[in-house]
């Protein structure tokens, strides 16, 4: 059966208030007037209550959407925070690996420096230790050195001292020109030295042994002059005797051994002068 209609309205769609007063009509013949008001002042005290209440409940539902709103607005921005974060964190990360990668290199190339500084190092240690030592040895070489000679101590050059033990040698090898030569090299460059007489003397000794008769007694001559109290005077006078008996000056050569008998009585040289002497007669 279709709605009761109200002016082309169905019935169910007019609100129930409206729809109470439409009915209210017959209401006063069951209730009569005062029943009526007071079914519809209690009515709408119903209406404004649920009115109200639907109103608090709207406003709390709207206060609890625009909670959520601002809750999700909230997660929303902290979302894009986290994310930029993230993507900052991510960028540090590569600029880290960045800087290690560039930290590991430089190491390794540090390491390789300072190997190849110390393989360097060591080789100029080594250079410097043997500059050194040269320098030593080069400095040492001409600071003055103390030898026993004849029985005291003497200071003299080293050139001075080799000059000297290498005439010694070369006169025993019978090398006796090089003799000459050492002991001439050593007179000449230091006169005052303590090996000067020894060296006049073996230089007339070498000269004599090469047959130079003139060379060595000139030197033997020199020698018993400059150096008269030399306990080796007797052999070169000897020596400078035997010297003009090889140049034939035979009164010189007598002359000379008589004076070796003479003033060195009791030495082999005065000995051998005499039986020189005794072939002279």
């Amino acid at each position: 059966m279709p709605a009761p209609r109200l002016a082309g309205r169905p019935l169910a769609a007019i609100p129930i208030g409206l729809a109470l007063l439409l009915g209210a009509a017959p209401a006063r013949a069951l209730f009569g007037d005062d029943e009526a008001r007071r079914a519809i002042i209690e009515l709408r005290a119903r209406i404004e209550l649920q009115g109200r209440e639907s109103s608090a409940r709207i406003a709390e539902l709207g206060g609890r959407i625009d909670a959520l709103t601002q809750r999700l607005d909230r997660i929303d921005q902290s979302s894009r925070g986290q994310l930029e974060l993230s993507n900052q964190l991510e960028l540090l990360r590569q600029e880290v690996a960045r800087l290690r990668g560039q930290l590991e290199v430089k190491s390794n190339e540090l390491a390789t420096q300072s190997r190849e500084l110390a393989a360097e190092l060591a080789k100029t240690q080594v250079s410097q230790r043997n500059q050194f030592s040269e320098i030593d040895q080069r400095v040492r070489s001409f600071e003055p050195v103390s030898v026993s000679f004849e029985g005291r101590n003497i200071t003299v050059d080293p050139e001075e001292r080799r000059l000297y033990e290498g005439g010694l040698a070369a006169l025993r090898d019978g090398e006796f020109a090089s003799a000459v030569g050492a002991f001439g090299s050593l007179r000449q460059r230091w006169p005052a030295s303590p090996y000067a007489a020894n060296a006049l003397y073996w230089s007339g000794s070498a000269q004599f042994a090469m047959k130079d008769y003139k060379s060595a007694l000139a030197s033997l001559q020199r020698f018993v002059a400059r150096h008269p109290d030399n306990p080796r005077v007797p052999d070169a006078l000897l020596a400078a005797g035997l010297c003009q008996l090889e140049l034939g000056d035979k009164r010189a050569a007598r002359k000379i051994l008589e004076t070796v008998v003479e003033k060195h009585p009791s030495t082999p040289a005065a000995t051998q002068a005499t039986e020189r002497l005794n072939g002279l007669r």
